[in-house]
């Protein structure tokens, strides 16, 4: 079997393994928790299967709409949508905070219901101030490795585990980890995350494939 192939087959068991919750041995982080809110007005729910009979609603505009309105049921106009990703099973919403331009959290979008989660994985699991563990007020430790290590070590776990490299690599820096995307000719093939102090890597079995994406809506 080769790397490619091995990779995919890897990737499916460990997305059943999360969807059935159980924590499988040498996976970074542990099962991601499905139906914790971050705020009020935030609606849970698991991973759950798609129902065939509902039609795709949600493009990037309606997703914008919905988060923006979730962002409002906060009220912390730090807060602000940095970029939106559509993929198969998801829209991945990128939440920034205003005043250090860094990450705040993740969010996915369900593409036929509108309903809003949080992202599972790294932004419950290793988020520092608004995960499971964090604390929104206060002081938060800083990230012991930068952006360009945590690029490095993506890659060397996408050529261990994938080949076919190399990738090309953007990092968005949370307050505890990196999320990152990786691209081949320009293609988003994936999404992994890298623990800014363990360095451990976790990579996004969520998504499904890559449709398109929309950057530098902070402003919109």
């Amino acid at each position: 079997m080769d790397k490619k192939a091995a990779f995919t087959r890897r990737v499916g068991l460990i997305g059943l393994v999360l969807a059935l919750g159980i924590a499988p041995l040498g996976f970074a982080g542990g099962p991601p928790e499905k139906t914790r809110g971050y705020g009020p007005g935030m609606m849970g729910g698991g991973l759950g299967g798609l129902d065939s009979s509902l039609q795709r609603s949600v493009d990037f505009k309606k997703a914008q709409a919905l988060v923006t309105d979730y962002l409002a049921s906060l009220s912390d106009k730090n807060l602000k949508i940095d970029e939106i990703m559509e993929f198969e099973f998801n829209l991945y919403v990128l939440i920034e905070e205003s005043d250090t331009g860094k990450g705040a959290f993740e969010l996915l979008v369900d593409p036929f219901t509108g309903v809003i989660r949080p992202e599972f994985g790294p932004n419950m699991m290793w988020n520092i101030k608004y995960g499971m563990m964090g604390t929104r007020s206060g002081a938060v430790r800083s990230n012991v490795i930068g952006a360009e290590e945590a690029k490095k070590i993506a890659a060397e776990y996408l050529e261990r585990v994938r080949g076919d490299g190399p990738y090309e690599l953007g990092a968005n820096e949370f307050h505890g980890y990196y999320t990152l995307d990786y691209k081949k000719n320009g293609m988003v093939l994936g999404m992994l995350s890298v623990n800014a102090f363990s360095r451990q890597v976790w990579y996004h079995t969520w998504h499904g494939g890559f449709i398109r994406e929309q950057e530098g809506m902070g402003g919109m």
